[in-house]
Order: C-alpha cells, then sequence, then structure tokens
C-alpha cells in the first residue's frame, strides 16, 4: 500500500505541479505537453531532488527494458531544461561531470490525491 502512496504523490518546485500518476505536468494551473521519455525523467528527478543520478539510473528508469545509447538521455535532459527554465534562470537539472545529472529545484512532496478525486459534493440525502 505504500507504494501505491507513492505512485499518487505530487511534486511541487519552482511554478510547476508534477503528478506521476497522473502523467500530467502544470505550471501555474496550465498543463504542459512533454514527451513520455521526457516526463519519466522528469517524475525521477522530482522523487530524488538533490541526489546525483547516473546515466545507469535514469535509463532504467526512462527506457525500462531497452537498450539505448546515453545521447538519448542528453536529448531528453536538454529538452526538460528548455521547458522548466525561463530566459536568464539558473538550470534546476545541473550536470556533474563524470557522474550523471542532479535535480536542484527545491521540491514539496503534497498530500497524495486519490487517483479519480471528484470536486463535486455529495449529494444530500432527504
Amino acid at each position: 500500500m505504500a507504494s501505491d502512496m507513492h505512485a499518487r504523490e505530487t511534486y511541487a518546485f519552482l511554478d510547476f505541479e508534477l503528478a506521476p500518476a497522473r502523467r500530467q505536468l502544470l505550471k501555474g494551473d496550465r498543463p504542459l505537453a512533454i514527451g513520455g521519455r521526457a516526463f519519466d525523467l522528469l517524475a525521477l528527478f522530482a522523487s530524488r531532488p538533490g541526489e546525483v543520478l547516473g546515466p545507469e539510473t535514469l535509463m532504467r528508469g526512462a527506457w525500462p527494458g531497452a537498450v539505448v545509447e546515453e545521447v538519448n538521455l542528453r536529448v531528453q535532459v536538454a529538452a526538460l531544461r528548455r521547458l522548466l527554465h525561463g530566459a536568464g534562470e539558473q538550470p534546476c537539472i545541473a550536470t556533474v561531470p563524470g557522474r550523471g545529472y542532479c535535480f536542484t529545484a527545491r521540491v514539496q512532496r503534497l498530500a497524495p490525491m486519490p487517483l479519480l478525486a471528484s470536486r463535486e459534493p455529495a449529494p444530500a440525502v432527504a
């Protein structure tokens, strides 16, 4: 059950909110288009902020069971950097030479939400 709760966690960082269970990235309240591999990488980064994640860990997370070249990882990280950073801002995905990448943004874990949450109140019973 604990892994189910973890899967429903939502992460907030910078102006973004990431909901892995819904495969949704919001900036403010506006959904952003993001590719599947980039989304998987971002979810992994957000779940482990401040940790240096090696290429093997990242590739296993985004391409499970597949053999891919490290250039694929670099392309996806570059796409994430473009998506997450405005002009003049410091990148929140740092390259750690010879070791991998580190998500440097401050991440807040939000309370897990039910996958099928309804915003409408329950009907009153007379």
